[in-house]
């Protein structure tokens, strides 16, 4: 399979799922406590009037029937035009955009820490499991997974913000400052893959390549690096891509800790002042996010590991020899004689034998 062919398909899938989250966006709208038209009549600083409702519901469609308003919602989706923002009345697209680059980062460094830290961890544990070193980092993972991250915030903003000094309360955007947030972000997902990638490691040190590598004089911890380590990563990107979409849409608290300017937080403030447009964008914009995640780590599959190219050549081959065979079978059917010779058996038109037999009852017919 051609591996454009297998992104065709894998977007032909997603279609679906697009079509549910722009049902579940619009649906906000009218399931949410509130009138729309009113909460933008109060954002804009008019006074509340019957009148100026009223004027505010027809000039954002909303006089108009459901299905109708669904549509037309849809087709400015499809154009990126998610309408204006409630309370600044910028378009709502520009306000995600100009901090969806601030979180992207965030999370980008987070993960990068999270992985840095577990690779190293998981293969010292590894090397004698169950020993003291592993019970130490087994120990201190469980307590990083438990710690919640607005309390790590809350540490480190105290600790090196407060007392030493090294590091603003307010980082803004600044991106020299970002390795605070990103640290508070990348413990608790550090343990998570360092507790995996020590699981995968275990089982892939008892396998026969360790084994062999092993046998020709190569420590434990260098054919587990060798040999071990990749083999063991690969399970793990799945979870790393599913984290790192969790990651940008759960921001929002160490956002807010450390007064980040990123899209969580700016999506939280929208829900509480009812600013619809906003929230509805910042869904497309997250349920677009996940899509291209996931879409990436397949690909990223298709080259990195081996055993999925095999299954797949393996596949086309057993369907090719299956065609094959059926052909053959079909060839060797429609070639059989259904007169039968002198011995009992199908003669093969065209053998020797066959002919033979014809002439023999040849020359019963003339005497």
């Amino acid at each position: 399979m051609k591996i454009s062919t297998y992104i065709l398909k894998r977007v032909i899938q997603i279609i679906p799922m697009l079509i549910a989250v722009t049902v579940f966006a619009f649906a906000l709208t009218n399931l949410s406590g509130g009138d729309p038209a009113e909460i933008a009549v109060r954002n804009t600083g008019a006074q509340v009037t019957p009148e100026n409702v009223e004027a505010m519901r027809i000039e954002l469609g909303l006089d108009k029937p459901l299905i109708v308003q669904y549509l037309l919602w849809l087709k400015g989706a499809f154009m990126l035009d998610f309408g204006n923002s409630y309370v600044s009345g910028k378009p709502a697209l520009e306000e995600i955009m100009t901090r969806f680059p601030n979180t992207l980062f965030l999370v980008l460094v987070s993960s990068i820490i999270a992985i840095g830290v577990a690779i190293p961890l998981a293969l010292i544990a590894v090397r004698r499991p169950n020993g003291i070193v592993d019970h130490i980092i087994r120990v201190i993972t469980i307590i990083g997974v438990s710690m919640p991250e607005f309390w790590i915030g809350l540490l480190l903003l105290y600790l090196f913000s407060v007392n030493l000094g090294v590091a603003p309360v307010i980082a803004g955007s600044n991106y020299a400052y970002v390795w605070l947030p990103a640290i508070t972000m990348s413990i608790g997902y550090s343990c998570i893959y360092i507790r995996m990638l020590r699981a995968n490691l275990i089982e892939v040190s008892n396998s026969l390549y360790i084994k062999a590598a092993r046998a020709k004089g190569m420590t434990k911890g260098t054919a587990l690096i060798r040999h071990g380590l990749r083999n063991s990563i690969l399970p793990c990107l799945t979870l790393v891509a599913t984290n790192f979409g969790g990651m940008i849409s759960g921001s929002f608290a160490v956002e807010s800790i450390f007064t980040w300017n990123g899209v969580a937080g700016y999506a939280i403030n929208s829900v509480k002042s009812k600013d619809f447009a906003v929230i509805q964008c910042y869904l497309m914009i997250i349920a677009l996010a996940y899509i291209i995640i996931n879409l990436t780590v397949d690909i990223i599959y298709m080259f990195v590991d081996p055993k999925i190219r095999l299954q797949r050549d393996t596949g086309r081959k057993a369907w090719k020899a299956m065609t094959f065979a059926s052909g053959k079978k079909k060839k060797n059917v429609t070639a059989k004689n259904p007169f039968p010779n002198g011995t009992g058996d199908v003669g093969i038109p065209g053998t020797a034998e066959n002919a033979a037999g014809e002439n023999m009852g040849g020359k019963h017919e003339k005497e």
